[in-house]
């Protein structure tokens, strides 16, 4: 976790504290009690809880202070991906003390689909890598990912790289910033691949998500279609009325 912020440190070993029961009330102790127990600043521990808010994971109940959303923790469980911006499942499950691993399916260069390239900005004469994974937590396949990735972007991207995480390699190597998505989600049938990586039926279904990546200056870094096992894909946000 070397590449967060500090309030995002936090963040995370509060959310460790709440997912094992640390705070059997449900209400949390006051920012002043919480910045002491951590030896962080009134400040830091204020963007730490406000991350956790935007979360859904707390709430706050004007003067009666900050509680756990037991919603949110009821349904977070061992496929319970936290989608806030760009964050890959090996950054989110490996935070989790789960084991991330990837087999490669498919890894290629190519001239991408015209709806793929047009989603990534690219010209007809642009190629992306082109490359399939099947994806593991603690050794349980969970999802299929098709990835697209301009070759301008990520220049040097081996096959070696694509197997553990792309996103940390792009952030801690290349320097790239990844700061916002757009996620599509809805189910389908599953096919014989699904059936065959996934372990599931022919009358099982997949729950789809399409997702594009944006980095810093706004250009598309990544469209990725993932196959996820039904049962083994929760997808928890929160929702705030317009002012």
């Amino acid at each position: 976790m070397d590449y967060l912020n500090l309030y995002d440190q936090i963040a995370e070993k509060l959310k460790k504290n709440i997912l094992e029961d640390q705070y059997p009330s449900g209400k949390l102790p006051n920012e002043r009690d919480l910045s002491e127990a951590f030896k962080v600043s009134r400040s830091t521990m204020k963007k730490a809880m406000d991350s956790l808010v935007e979360d859904g994971l707390l709430f706050r109940k004007a003067r009666s202070g900050t509680f756990v959303n037991l919603l949110f923790k009821k349904n977070y469980d061992d496929y319970s991906h936290q989608k806030r911006g760009p964050i890959g499942l090996t950054k989110s499950f490996s935070e989790q003390g789960k084991e991330i691993s990837s087999r490669i399916l498919l890894f290629e260069v190519i001239l991408p689909p015209e709806e793929i390239r047009k989603a990534l900005l690219l010209t007809e004469n642009d190629f992306t890598y082109h490359f399939k994974r099947v994806r593991y937590i603690d050794k349980v396949a969970v999802s299929i990912e098709t990835n697209y990735i301009p070759i301008q972007l990520f220049p040097k991207l081996t096959k070696e790289i694509a197997k553990d995480s792309i996103y940390d390699y792009a952030i801690n190597e290349m320097g790239i910033s990844l700061t916002n998505s757009y996620v599509s989600i809805f189910a389908a049938p599953s096919d014989e691949e699904d059936q065959k990586e996934l372990q599931l039926t022919p009358y099982e279904p997949v729950t789809v998500t399409e997702e594009i990546v944006f980095t810093e200056t706004g250009l598309p870094f990544e469209y990725t279609i993932v196959r996820n096992h039904y049962q083994k894909f929760t997808y928890n946000t929160s929702v705030s009325s317009l002012k």
